[in-house]
C-alpha cells in the first residue's frame, strides 16, 4: 500500500526509463515528412471527331438557294491512342522534388543519428578522463612542499581541466540540440548493432557502386525519354491519318422537295507537311541530347564514386593500422603498468599517465571513425545508392 501511494506522487522513480533504437528513432524523424498527394489526372475521353465545321453560302443573296456543307474531320484508333498514351505519361511524372527532399532527409537522419552514438562515445571517454584527472590533482596536491612536486605539471593539470570542461560542455549542447530536435529528451538511447569500419569495408567490397555503372539511371531524364518517345508517337500518327474530312452539302431551293439536293464528300490526305517533319526532327535532337545527358551522368557519377571509394578504401587502411599500432601500444603499455606496479615505491602517476594516453588514443580512434562514417553517408547519397529506393534504408548497421 505503502508502494502504490509512493508511485503515484514519484511515477520517475518508479517506471523505468523509456529506450529508444535506430529503428524508433527513423521513424521518428521520417513522421514529420509528409509526401503531397499526387495530382490525378482528369479522365479524357479522346473524340472520334477531331472537328466540327458547319459552312453557309448563298447563291445571288437569294435564300431560297441557300447552300450549306458540314464537314467533319475524323480521328483514328492510331491517335487516340497514342494520346490516351502521351497524357498517361503525362499524369504519371514522378514528383522528382519530393523525392530530392526525401533523399536529403534520409542524410540528415542517418548523419544526425551517426552524431548522437559520436556524442556519446566521446562523453563515455571525457567522464573516464575527468577521473583521471581528479586523481591527478589528488596526488599533486599530496606531493606539494616536497622535493618531488612540479608545479609546472599542476598547472598544465589545471589547463587540462579547463579544456575538458569546456569540451564536456560542447558535448552536452549539441546532444541536447539534437534530442530537442527529435523530442526525444531524457530517454535512453540503444545504440546497439551500430555499423563499424569493418561492416564498412565489406559492404564496399561486395556493392562496388564503379563496377556496376551501367545499372546507375538519372530517373528524371529516363521520364523525359519517355515522354518524348510518346510525343513523337502521337506526332507519327497524326502525320499518317489518311482522311482528311467527310462533309455533306445539302443544297436549295428550299420550296421544292424534287429540287433540293444533298451531297457526300471525303477529303484524302497525303501529309508532306514541312512543319510537320520540323517538329519530328525536333523531337530527335531533342531525344538525342537526353542520351547525351544521360551518359554524361553516368560518367560523371562514374568519376566522383571511383574517387570516393579510392578516398574510402585508403582512409580504411589507414584506421586499421591506426588500430594496430594503438593495440600494439596498448599492450606494451598495460605490461610495463604491470611490470611497474609491482615494484615498491612507485609513483601511481605513471600509471595514470598511461591511462590517460590510452583515453587520448580512443578519443582520436573516434574522430577517425566518425570521418569515415560521414564519407560513407556522403558517398552513398552522392552516388545515389542511398536514393535509389522509395523506401528508408538505414546504412548505419552492420
Amino acid at each position: 500500500m505503502r508502494l502504490i501511494i509512493f508511485c503515484l506522487f514519484l511515477p520517475c522513480i518508479c517506471f523505468s526509463q523509456q529506450t529508444i533504437n535506430a529503428t524508433q528513432f527513423f521513424d521518428n524523424g521520417l513522421a514529420g515528412f509528409v509526401q503531397a498527394e499526387k495530382t490525378t489526372g482528369k479522365k479524357v475521353n479522346f473524340p472520334w471527331i477531331d472537328q466540327y465545321e458547319l459552312r453557309t453560302e448563298t447563291r445571288d443573296f437569294d435564300l431560297g438557294k441557300q447552300e450549306y456543307t458540314l464537314r467533319v474531320s475524323p480521328s483514328s484508333g492510331k491517335i487516340r491512342k497514342a494520346q490516351k498514351a502521351f497524357y498517361e505519361e503525362l499524369i504519371n511524372a514522378p514528383d522528382f522534388d519530393a523525392q530530392e527532399i526525401f533523399c536529403d532527409l534520409a542524410l540528415v537522419l542517418q548523419d544526425d543519428w551517426l552524431s548522437l552514438f559520436i556524442l556519446n562515445e566521446n562523453q563515455s571517454v571525457m567522464d573516464e578522463l575527468v577521473v583521471i584527472l581528479k586523481d591527478k590533482q589528488t596526488i599533486y596536491e599530496r606531493m606539494m612542499g616536497t622535493y618531488e612536486f612540479n608545479p609546472q605539471k599542476l598547472l598544465r593539470l589545471q589547463t587540462e581541466k579547463s579544456d575538458l570542461e569546456i569540451t564536456l560542455n560542447e558535448i552536452k549542447l549539441e546532444k541536447d540540440f539534437l534530442l530537442n530536435k527529435y523530442g526525444i529528451e531524457g530517454q535512453e538511447i540503444d545504440f546497439g548493432d551500430f555499423a563499424t569500419v569493418e561492416s564498412i569495408s565489406e559492404y564496399l567490397a561486395n556493392n562496388v557502386l564503379s563496377q556496376n555503372q551501367s545499372t546507375i539511371t538519372d530517373v528524371e531524364v529516363e521520364y523525359k525519354k519517355q515522354l518524348l518517345l510518346k510525343e513523337m508517337e502521337l506526332e507519327s500518327s497524326e502525320e499518317k491519318r489518311l482522311i482528311d474530312f467527310a462533309q455533306i452539302k445539302y443544297t436549295g431551293p428550299h420550296d421544292d422537295l424534287i429540287q433540293e439536293r444533298i451531297s457526300i464528300g471525303m477529303g484524302i490526305q497525303f501529309s508532306n507537311s514541312g512543319n510537320t517533319k520540323l517538329k519530328m526532327q525536333e523531337l530527335k535532337l531533342q531525344q538525342e541530347e537526353l542520351e547525351r545527358e544521360s551518359e554524361r551522368d553516368i560518367q560523371k557519377i562514374q568519376t566522383r564514386s571511383v574517387a570516393f571509394e579510392n578516398k574510402l578504401q585508403r582512409d580504411i587502411q589507414t584506421y586499421f593500422l591506426f588500430q594496430k599500432t594503438m593495440q600494439e601500444e596498448k599492450t606494451q603499455l598495460e605490461e610495463m603498468s604491470s611490470k611497474i606496479s609491482q615494484k615498491e615505491g612507485t609513483s601511481p602517476l605513471f600509471l595514470l599517465e598511461i591511462k590517460e594516453r590510452h583515453l587520448f588514443m580512443k578519443a582520436k580512434s573516434l574522430n577517425k571513425k566518425e570521418d569515415l562514417l560521414r564519407d560513407y553517408l556522403k558517398y552513398l547519397h552522392q552516388s545515389g545508392k542511398m536514393c535509389e529506393s522509395a523506401t528508408f534504408t538505414n546504412y548505419l548497421i552492420p
